[in-house]
């Protein structure tokens, strides 16, 4: 009789000492690097690990093969900018960017398809955004992007001449 005892408790404690494969299916990750918990619009509930972006003025740069696009290059204005970065192309690419007070690359190298941000500072001046993967850069892959002070004039290719003065 006693052994009918002994043998469900000591089972009961063995259960009870082994954690569950699902016990940590809700617990809270501690995320201490450049990525944040995000909730992923194609998986309803669920979560997706995505770059982290300071704020500041979004820039759409898109790297193709042979070139690099920057959406609106002349209205970026200086300080904080977050660089979304497109790999548009049937290639790996990178973004490097050097200018005033900015030396970095947006991350490691990203295949076709993918997306990356990076978070730089603008300050006005000119800035040589290219990839710096094999010789990408010499086959077209790079850009000039001029950021103006805030109160600088339009771009010339947009500003208008008024039309002569005539004397009547």
């Amino acid at each position: 009789m006693r052994a009918k005892f002994v043998f469900p408790m000591i089972m009961l404690l063995a259960f009870a000492g082994c954690p569950s494969k699902h016990e940590n299916a809700n617990t809270t990750m501690d995320i201490t690097s450049d990525t944040a918990s995000a909730t992923h619009p194609a998986s309803p509930g669920g979560t997706a690990l995505v770059p982290e972006a300071k704020a500041g003025t979004t820039v759409l740069v898109t790297l193709n093969d042979g070139s690099i696009d920057v959406s609106d290059a002349d209205a970026i204005p200086p300080g904080p900018a977050v660089f979304t970065i497109t790999n548009a192309g049937t290639q790996v690419h990178n973004l490097f960017v050097e200018g005033p007070g900015v030396s970095q690359a947006a991350s490691d190298d990203f295949s076709p398809k993918k997306v990356a941000n990076m978070n730089v500072t603008l300050s006005p001046g000119t800035y040589t955004l290219y990839c710096p993967i094999l010789d990408h850069r010499n086959k077209g892959e790079t850009l000039k992007l001029i950021i103006k002070p805030p109160n600088a004039p339009a771009p010339s290719s947009t500003t208008i001449a008024p039309p002569p003065a005539t004397k009547s």
